[in-house]
């Protein structure tokens, strides 16, 4: 048997969790807010238009890409459009769940 001493939990430097994006704007930054990161709900209000921003821009918050950014309607405090799920993704869904019925009504003889 090893004994390897007391069990004793790493010493983790904690980090205060980052502020809440796109909960409470006031009236300058509602005026500016045009798209908001669906990683973190950082809101986008600088006076510069998104648009113009490089493709290399990140999220100044989680670094997430500028792909990663949508449209943001600051009056609901909601995202316009919708981020849609890769099509592969879509594709390999239907592909399994077609397996899954398939294996369901042959059987399941390996």
């Amino acid at each position: 048997v090893l004994n390897r001493g007391a069990k004793r939990k790493p010493n983790r430097d904690k980090k205060p969790a980052p502020p809440k994006f796109g909960r409470k704007l006031n009236d300058s930054q509602k005026a500016t807010a045009t798209h908001m990161c669906v990683d973190c709900g950082y809101v986008y209000t600088q006076k510069k238009s998104f648009d113009d921003q490089p493709d290399g821009y990140a999220c100044p918050q989680c670094n997430a890409p500028k792909s990663r950014f949508a449209e943001y309607d600051a009056e609901t405090g909601q995202i316009k459009s919708n981020v849609s799920t890769p099509a592969i993704v879509t594709a390999l869904t239907v592909t399994m769940l077609g397996i899954v019925g398939y294996l369901t009504v042959t059987g399941l003889d390996l």
